[in-house]
């Protein structure tokens, strides 16, 4: 956006401090994002991470959810957080005359969290109707069955609201332990937006969360081994949900924007080559999308789709084929540049609130070290070029490198696993 100002920064214990100044705001969104996630979960413990989340809402050793919550809507804000597979976030958003109050509340949530035993014993049976409600939708429940797949075993396997058994058994030492050993420098990053003085949340950040202390070395990572062919997992009814993909590009990966746009080709808008020869030409689904999803240090290439079952193989062979074009024939007249226009409109359109804002810029830089501006990012992706992308198609859409999860009724398993195995591109 133009007058768009951003400060990255660090409080002397060393905690990143990134600020977007918007004085033509009227609010202001604070954020402590803390870089570990689902994957940073030990063993037999899955749902740690999310449960914590939960946790730290449930009051202070000075104040109690509801009066957390009193403050915060009586300036006019909302106080909330997030789970994800690589970061936990924690942000409020406020008026920018109220800002106060958010970062009082913030502060100390950070700081001193209850973390009482019967909040647990609560928050655990919320969190296994989250996990519930999670294997209820198969729209989204063929995300977490596809990235199974992909990476089986693997912490980036599981889903981020956790699993039953590993949810079941964690009690507040568990969750205790984990935010003192997790919740600290230099595992965190604190990111704000809106009409705020850099200066303000730098000084903000040292009083509050440098005396923390040091969790230390970074949790030592590894990134997962990707799996190619078919899994099938059961499910009642004639709907058949299928998640079919392939390792893709990590966050800070050169070919990042170019994957980015093969995607949106293949699969981004009702005007894009699947959605026009599958739900519009052939009428055999009622939603086709790909999703192009980086990570700190993996990341994917997804296609999604449900049908009727005895047409899920047809799907699956029009998706083969429509990849094999643009493998062996390139682009399109004008694709590129609808691809370009249509990432840029979801880029724009998405950053327009300060908390969106925060989102961006927090993520961005946990995963990559790297903060750039909206100018920046769209001067990247007008650099990608036909041949780019045309390259990355054929360099990550290799079958060999292809992976399949299928969600539909068992009796046509094995039918659907003979015909996905001849197809080819």
């Amino acid at each position: 956006m133009k007058g768009q100002r951003i400060s990255l920064t660090r409080t002397p214990a060393g905690i990143p401090v990134i600020v977007e100044e918007l004085p033509y705001s009227r609010s202001v969104a604070l954020s402590v994002y803390v870089s570990v996630g689902s994957r940073d979960e030990p063993r037999g413990q899955e749902g740690l991470a999310h449960l914590l989340e939960h946790i730290m809402f449930k009051g202070t050793r000075r104040m109690t959810s509801r009066e957390a919550s009193v403050l915060i809507e009586s300036a006019g804000g909302e106080l909330n957080g997030y789970t994800g597979k690589e970061t936990t976030c924690y942000y409020t958003v406020t008026l920018d005359k109220t800002i106060g109050t958010g970062e009082s509340i913030l502060a100390d949530m950070m700081t001193n969290p209850l973390i009482d035993p019967r909040a647990v014993e609560i928050e655990k049976n919320v969190v296994a109707e989250e996990i519930r409600m999670l294997k209820d939708d198969p729209n989204d429940y063929i995300h977490y069955l596809f990235t199974r797949a992909l990476w089986n075993g693997h912490p980036m396997a599981f889903s981020e609201t956790g699993e039953l058994d590993g949810v079941n058994p964690l009690t507040e030492t568990h969750l205790r332990s984990f935010f003192e050993s997790s919740y600290r420098p230099p595992n965190l990053v604190v990111a704000a937006s809106g009409n705020i003085a850099p200066g303000r949340i730098e000084t903000w950040a040292s009083d509050n969360l440098d005396a923390l202390g040091s969790a230390g070395t970074r949790n030592g990572r590894e990134a997962p081994a990707s799996r190619s062919g078919f899994e099938f997992f059961h499910r009642e009814g004639d709907q058949t949900y299928v998640g079919m993909g392939f390792p893709g590009v990590s966050a800070g990966d050169p070919d990042r924007y170019a994957q980015t746009l093969l995607s949106a080709i293949l699969g981004a808008g009702t005007s894009s080559r699947l959605y026009q020869k599958v739900r519009e030409d052939m009428g055999l689904a009622y939603s086709i999308y790909t999703m192009s999803q980086p990570y700190s240090d993996c990341g994917f290439l997804g296609i999604f789709f449900s049908s009727k079952s005895s047409t899920a193989d047809t799907v699956v062979r029009t998706v083969a084929s429509e990849i094999n074009k643009v493998k062996r024939d390139g682009l399109e007249k004008g694709e590129l540049t609808r691809a370009r226009r249509l990432i840029e409109g979801i880029l724009v359109r998405r950053l327009e609130s300060t908390d969106s804002r925060i989102f961006h810029l927090g993520e961005f830089y946990v995963l990559t070290g790297k903060v750039p501006t909206e100018a920046e990012i769209l001067a990247d992706l007008e650099r990608v070029k036909e041949e780019d992308i045309v390259a990355v198609a054929r360099r990550i859409m290799d079958r060999g490198r292809l992976c399949v999860a299928v969600h539909g009724p068992s009796e046509n398993g094995e039918k659907d696993k003979e015909n996905l195995e001849g197809i080819d591109f």
